[in-house]
């Protein structure tokens, strides 16, 4: 009697284990009636060098993300863009020690106002990087081609002691058409200023 009671399974085990393998095959659905194909990534866009001062301490770039489709679905597609800004710092005068801080925002290509990300401090002769993210618009109707166009805005701060940013961005978009469970032939994705 001892030794049947061993051998078979406890039936609250034998629920849980039933449970845990409906969950399992719930979220394997879940996950496969999601779009099967990546987003589609930009080749990274790299800005040249750029200076900016105390004495003007603001500078605004265009920046243009396009998406392409060789065969063109009658769908939506959403764009996300990232730009990261390096940055250095050097103070006019060596013996100032003060370090101002940057702030980096992109506007959207609707009529929202630019959301700055929280200002980074600066370091004398070391790298900083501000990072900010946006999604353009909200959608655009994918026919031969669907374009963006933001600003990117570079502050430092205004009333900092007298000195010289180096600095260069660095923008990479992703892009998903809404509703497909297959990547649209052809499909690309570019990042550019224009």
């Amino acid at each position: 009697m001892s030794l049947s009671r061993e051998a078979s399974p406890n039936p609250g085990l034998r629920r849980w284990a039933s449970r845990l393998l409906l969950l399992f095959a719930c979220a394997s659905v879940v996950a496969t009636s999601r779009n099967s194909f990546e987003d589609i990534v930009s080749e990274p866009h790299t800005s040249a060098p750029l200076t900016l001062t105390t004495e003007a301490p603001t500078l605004t770039r265009p920046i243009t993300v396009k998406v392409t489709a060789s065969e063109p679905p009658s769908k939506k597609a959403q764009v996300e863009l990232t730009v990261q800004v390096k940055a250095r710092w050097t103070p006019a005068d060596p013996s100032r020690t003060a370090l101002p801080w940057m702030r980096v925002s992109l506007s959207k290509a609707s009529p929202d106002p630019a959301v700055p990300t929280q200002p980074v401090v600066l370091k004398t002769g070391e790298d900083v990087v501000a990072r900010t993210v946006v999604i353009l618009d909200e959608t655009c109707e994918l026919g031969a081609s669907c374009k963006w166009a933001t600003n990117l805005t570079v502050q430092v701060q205004p009333d900092a002691t007298p000195g010289t940013v180096e600095l260069e961005w660095k923008a990479s978009a992703r892009a998903k058409v809404i509703g497909l469970s297959d990547t649209p032939r052809g499909m690309g994705i570019t990042v550019s200023e224009p």
